[in-house]
């Protein structure tokens, strides 16, 4: 109720912090923009060259029949202990036991991944599901009945102490 009898100049400082905020998040998308082009140029350039080299090599090859290759993502690289470091990390500040997709969401999250994308979520899970039967193997950590239906008999876990 305040809000509404306050002098209208408030509202319009909002907007003006609202409109520079935008403006500077437009600047930089577009000056991402004009760095992905300059990116997309140069690798466009690249693959001619090697269009040119396979003829050297075949003129008859039909270059357009190679499939694309995947590239493989920079989050399949890790430091060496960082996972089981975060995982720890989480069960120690757990109020309970935990499960495989919170671990891989906690560890998606600090890493600044998106745990919407359910391809990555469902690779992250699988690779914190090997990395919680490794540590469980080494007594660091304890794999705990669960109490959902239809889930895995371990599907729980916590910290062995």
């Amino acid at each position: 109720m305040a809000r509404l009898l306050e002098p209208e100049g408030s509202m319009s400082e909002d907007r003006s912090h609202a409109l520079s905020g935008l403006v500077a998040k437009r600047a930089e998308i577009a000056g991402r923009i004009v760095e992905a082009r300059t990116v997309l140029r140069q690798l466009i350039v690249d693959l001619d060259n090697i269009d040119a080299a396979i003829r050297i090599f075949d003129p008859n090859y039909d270059v357009d029949s190679i499939q694309p290759k995947a590239v493989a993502p920079l989050h399949g690289i890790s430091f060496r202990g960082e996972f089981v470091r975060l995982i720890l990390d989480m069960m120690r500040n757990a109020k309970g036991p935990v499960t495989t997709n919170e671990v891989a969401l906690h560890v998606m999250r600090q890493r600044g991944l998106n745990t919407a994308d359910t391809a990555l979520l469902a690779l992250f899970n699988r690779r914190m599901r090997a990395l919680l039967y490794h540590y469980r193997d080494r007594g660091m950590i304890r794999a705990v009945r669960g109490n959902e239906e239809g889930r895995r008999r371990f599907n729980w876990w916590e910290i062995a102490v």
